[in-house]
């Protein structure tokens, strides 16, 4: 039970929303007498998903990065070609595309995270009136006198 969480998912909270825009909501539950009801998921367990969300608080994008990154090394893990009589499935192509808007949606993440790193100061070419000595007396500009 490695990828356990809460059974049906809630998108009103946190982990929930965050598995539904995931896209891990496919769950085979386990026994109903567990309180509160679980499922067995594909590719990540709500304890994951709450470890991203606490580990990228100030950027969702990246925690979600991370979460597709995990789950198509996980298909790429488990990548085979298929073939039953005229009919052939390359899963492989499945885990090609989720590590790709992985990487997409990482590099986005990072090139957000850089702009907002930075902020403009104006640069203010008029002197001050008052140039004050180190003894706090005011006196006239330096040059200006």
């Amino acid at each position: 039970m490695a990828n356990t969480g809460a059974y049906p998912v809630d998108p009103t909270t946190e982990t929930g929303l965050f598995r539904q825009e995931l896209g891990d909501i496919n769950g085979t539950p386990a026994d109903p007498q567990t309180n509160p009801p679980t499922a067995e998921y594909e590719f990540i367990s709500d304890a994951a998903i709450a470890a991203l969300i606490l580990a990228y608080p100030s950027s969702r994008d990246t925690a979600m990065a991370k979460a597709l990154s995990s789950a198509a090394f996980q298909l790429i893990a488990a990548a085979e070609d298929i073939q039953v009589d005229d009919i052939k499935i390359k899963t492989i192509e499945r885990a090609k595309l989720m590590l790709e808007y992985a990487t997409t949606l990482n590099a986005g993440a990072v090139s957000g995270d850089a702009a907002s790193a930075f902020t403009v100061v104006p640069l203010s070419v008029t002197p001050p009136s008052r140039y004050f000595s180190p003894q706090g007396v005011p006196s006239p500009w330096p040059g200006m006198m």
